[in-house]
C-alpha cells in the first residue's frame, strides 16, 4: 500500500443480539435486596405490610437478612425456609428422587431426643393402594391419596421393650404417661426436622393430624407392634405450581411471647390478628373467624373427630400412659 493510499475502514464489532447482560450487583444493592426480601418474608408470616415487619417481630428481618448474606450460594437460608413455610396439598405426579427419603430421615434423626432414647420410628408409604386406604382412615384427604410419599411418624416404645426383653427386664416405666409424652415429643421433633429438610430441598409438605382419628385401624394397616402408635403423618412431594399456597398469617408476637412470667392479658392482642386472618380465610373461601374456629374445635369431644378416645386407644395399642 502506497503512502497516499486511503486506509480501509476499521470494522467495529457489533454488540451481541439479545438482552444485554445484567450489570453486576453492587454490595450495597445486594444488601438492599436482601433487606427487602427479609422484610417481605416476615410481613407475610404475620400478615402485615413490609414496612411494619419490625413492629410485628422486632429484629427478625435484620436477622433473616444477615442469614441470607452468609447462606451458601444457591442454598436457602434456614431462617428463610422456616419463615416461608406453608402447607402444600397439591403435588406433581410421579415418584420422588431416590435420595429424598434417606436425606429427610437423616435430618429427622439429627433432631434432639430426650436422654437419647430415640423413642420414635417412621413408616414411609408409597404404595398407591395403601395410600388410598390410609387416606380413607384420615378423612378421605385427597392429598394423602395422591402424595408421592407419606411419612407416618410413630411414638415407638416397642423397640425399647425389645431391648429390655433381651436383658430379661420388664420395663415398668414404659407404661407411664411420661414415657408416652417423651415418645410423642421425640416423634414430633423428628418430623419437624424432616419438614425443614424437605422444604430446603424445594419440596412441599403438609402435616396430617388425622392419623389419630382411627389409631387402631391405622396401626393394623401399618403393622405397628404393641407399644407403637402413629403421632402425625407428613405428605411430601414436589409442589404443583398451579396450586401454589399462600403463607398463612400467625398471631402477633405480643399474643404469644411472655417475658419472665405468663401474662393472661396478652389474649387482648388476638384482636389485632382477627382482621388479617379473617381476610385470609375469606380469600381462601373458608367460613368463620379464627377465634370461632378455635372455640368450635375445642367445644366438645365430638369436634375432635374420634381423637377424644385417644387415651383408650393408647391403652389398646400398648401405651397405657398411667
Amino acid at each position: 500500500m502506497t503512502e497516499n493510499a486511503t486506509p480501509s475502514a476499521v470494522a467495529v464489532p457489533r454488540p451481541p443480539s439479545g438482552p444485554r447482560p445484567a450489570r453486576p450487583t453492587t454490595p450495597r444493592v445486594a444488601a438492599d435486596l436482601r433487606d427487602l426480601q427479609a422484610r417481605a418474608r416476615v410481613a407475610a408470616r404475620y400478615g402485615v405490610r413490609p414496612e411494619d415487619a419490625d413492629d410485628a417481630a422486632p429484629g427478625v428481618a435484620a436477622a433473616l437478612a444477615a442469614s441470607l448474606t452468609t447462606a451458601v450460594a444457591g442454598a436457602p437460608a434456614v431462617l428463610d425456609v422456616q419463615l416461608g413455610h406453608r402447607s402444600v396439598r397439591a403435588f406433581l405426579p410421579g415418584p420422588l428422587e431416590p435420595w429424598v427419603l434417606p436425606t429427610v430421615v437423616a435430618a429427622a434423626q439429627s433432631a434432639p431426643s430426650s436422654s437419647n432414647l430415640q423413642l420414635w420410628s417412621v413408616v414411609a408409604v408409597t404404595d398407591r393402594d395403601r395410600l388410598a386406604r390410609v387416606a380413607a382412615l384420615v378423612g378421605h384427604q385427597e392429598h394423602v391419596r395422591h402424595a408421592p410419599l407419606l411419612l407416618v411418624w410413630v411414638a415407638d416404645v416397642a423397640r425399647a421393650r425389645q431391648l429390655g426383653a433381651q436383658d430379661g427386664v420388664e420395663l415398668e416405666a414404659a407404661g407411664y404417661l411420661e414415657t408416652t409424652v417423651v415418645a410423642f415429643l421425640d416423634a414430633a421433633l423428628a418430623a419437624q426436622n424432616a419438614v425443614l429438610a424437605a422444604e430446603s430441598l424445594g419440596l412441599g409438605t403438609v402435616y396430617v393430624g388425622a392419623v389419630r382419628n382411627h389409631p387402631e385401624d391405622l396401626a393394623a394397616e401399618l403393622g405397628l407392634p404393641p407399644g407403637a402408635v402413629a403421632v402425625v403423618g407428613l405428605a411430601v412431594g414436589h409442589p404443583d405450581p398451579g396450586h401454589a399456597p399462600r403463607v398463612k398469617p400467625r398471631l402477633p408476637q405480643a399474643a404469644v411471647l411472655h417475658r419472665e412470667t405468663y401474662d393472661e392479658g396478652r389474649v387482648a392482642h388476638v384482636a389485632d390478628y382477627a382482621p388479617r386472618i379473617d381476610a385470609f380465610y375469606r380469600d381462601e373461601r373458608l367460613d368463620g373467624s379464627w377465634s370461632r374456629r378455635v372455640v368450635d374445635r375445642l367445644r366438645g369431644g365430638g369436634s375432635l373427630k374420634g381423637r377424644e378416645r385417644l387415651r383408650e386407644a393408647l391403652t389398646a395399642l400398648g401405651l397405657p400412659s398411667r
